[in-house]
């Protein structure tokens, strides 16, 4: 008897689990209706909704933003666009534009490898610099953590080259680059002092350079990094102050978006209050930052946990409030966003296991009307990264690729109907009408099942008998949730060359089958010829 039991666990859902392998079964429980509301769109985000961040940290040692050259590198953000690229975080504050500074022998060897001034089109840093640079990048990395850990920053430079490179990159991979500048310069009497940022703007008018502007980064910790406290109001009059100098300036038309504050906590509310009385007029979108977890205490549960993907949600609430109570009709962005905060969690914000944090993140953020979500961090330091130091991407690049190509901007709204949910969570969009494959009118469900259990999702009767593609995501190999590796309907993901990213395979369904979604999985179904008029 014992033994039977024994062996009823082992293959039963929690032996399933264990082992990595879903438990499937075809329980009327496991059956669960979805209900669609699709008259009109509850919510119109940004076409760059998803959005990507490289961190600043990145030129605290310039030779580093080399990697950038790396042809590799702009194949797989050019799969991201259209987004924006903002260049920011904590080092912002700790960074000063130096335009007499010499490159450094790596930026000199980018440059000099240019051809017919196409910085497109040339041939990139040679693979010895790229190689070095990668042996280098672990001590690097350990120097950029130790110092977020002991919030012990230190003022670095960088020069003409660095922006250019920084330029070169988001131009080249069809992004719109957003820059933040240096808000701890400040006069004795604790007003911002612009010079520095002049010199930059001086000079990326004289390039030519239509790039977008930010103004700090979380201001509401200015004193914990520096010994520097900042109001509000004096905030507010540092952005009216940038406004004055970017309408002086070929970038009068500039956009200028902050003012990046974390979440909205006590007196980062009443900081932010303050901010948009004083500034909130001459900014385009109000930007704040979001984590749910401190990476060196979150664990798996936390990553699989319907009770922290919630947490989200009243946070989002409170920003919206704030900004309708003050500037009726300023959107609002989540400026920098991830799993964990402190570079993410090791060996969780770069698995499979973040991807549900990830896509359910976006999900909520569009239907509660947040216009971009920017994503931190591209590439970089840390272990929250889409593509991690050697340039391979990780499960949370790929599910960002699936997003931008099947995802559009028109935010419907769909339900599982009965208990199920917090742990099934449902989304639904209009279909990207760029994608080849699809027109208007189809629509883009996407789903996490956050169950130990099959479910098997029926759609409303009306679109019963529509054909549906599938795209269902599931880490490969022994490592389960903590894999790094991902399938697309079986199929490993995986770049072609370093060019070439791979086709994204459907798996269509026969009309009328329920939507099978395994144990801790998450995907899309495109229901095609759907013929939504609120899609048209």
């Amino acid at each position: 008897m014992l033994q039977l039991l024994l062996l009823l666990w082992f293959w039963g859902p929690l032996g399933a689990l264990t082992l990595g392998v879903p438990a499937e079964t075809s329980q009327a429980e496991d059956v669960v209706d979805l209900e669609f509301s699709t008259e009109r769109p509850l919510q119109l985000v940004s076409p760059s909704f998803l959005s990507i961040t490289i961190d600043a940290s990145l030129a605290t040692d310039p030779r580093f933003l080399t990697f950038l050259g790396s042809p590799r590198l702009r194949a797989l953000a050019r799969g991201l666009s259209p987004a924006y690229l903002r260049f920011g975080g904590t080092k912002t504050d700790f960074l000063i534009f130096d335009p007499k500074k010499e490159p450094t022998f790596e930026e000199r060897s980018y440059w000099q490898s240019q051809v017919d001034h196409d910085v497109c089109r040339s041939e990139p840093v040679s693979a010895d610099v790229v190689r070095k640079l990668q042996i280098e990048w672990p001590f690097q990395e350990l120097l950029l953590l130790k110092e977020q850990y002991q919030k012990k920053f230190k003022n670095s430079t960088y020069s003409r080259s660095s922006v250019d490179m920084l330029h070169s990159f988001a131009k080249c991979s069809g992004l719109d680059l957003i820059f933040g500048l240096n808000a701890l310069l400040r006069t004795p009497d604790l007003r911002w002092n612009s010079s520095n940022a002049q010199l930059l703007l001086n000079y990326c008018s004289s390039k030519g350079y239509n790039i977008s502007w930010e103004l700090g980064n979380e201001p509401n910790s200015f004193w914990k990094k520096a010994h520097v406290f900042i109001d509000g109001l004096q905030l507010g009059e540092d952005f009216v102050e940038l406004r004055k100098l970017l309408q002086k300036s070929a970038f009068k038309n500039a956009k200028l978006y902050g003012p990046d504050i974390g979440q909205p906590r006590g007196k980062t509310v009443k900081l932010l209050r303050s901010f948009l009385k004083a500034g909130g007029a001459v900014i385009d979108s109000l930007t704040w930052h979001h984590y749910y977890l401190n990476g060196r205490i979150a664990t798996k549960e936390d990553f699989l946990s319907s009770d922290v993907l919630d947490t989200f949600i009243p946070s989002v609430r409170k920003i919206l409030k704030v900004t309708k109570e003050l500037r009726p009709g300023k959107k609002v962005w989540l400026g920098e966003t991830s799993s964990a905060y402190g570079g993410g969690a090791p060996l969780l914000s770069n698995t499979f296991a973040a991807g549900f944090m990830w896509l359910d993140k976006l999900g909520l953020s569009a239907q509660m009307g947040i216009e971009v979500v920017m994503r931190q961090v591209f590439f970089g330091a840390g272990n929250y990264h889409l593509v991690d130091e050697t340039f391979e991407p990780l499960p949370d690049y790929w599910l960002s690729l699936l997003f931008k190509k099947l995802v559009g901007p028109k935010v419907l709204m769909a339900r599982a109907k009965g208990p199920e949910g917090s742990k099934l969570r449902v989304y639904l969009h209009c279909t990207n009408i760029y994608h080849p494959k699809y027109q208007e009118g189809d629509l883009t469900l996407y789903v996490l099942n956050l169950h130990n259990v099959t479910k098997h999702l029926k759609l409303p009767s009306q679109f019963f008998h529509k054909p549906v593609d599938k795209y269902l995501l599931r880490p490969l190999g022994p490592d389960g949730l903590l894999s790094k590796s991902v399938q697309l309907n079986g199929q490993t993901l995986k770049m072609v060359d370093d060019q070439t990213l791979p086709a994204l395979t459907e798996k269509p369904l026969r009309p009328g089958s329920s939507l099978g979604m395994p144990a801790f999985s998450y995907g899309f179904f495109v229901i095609r010829n759907a013929k939504i008029a609120a899609c048209l």
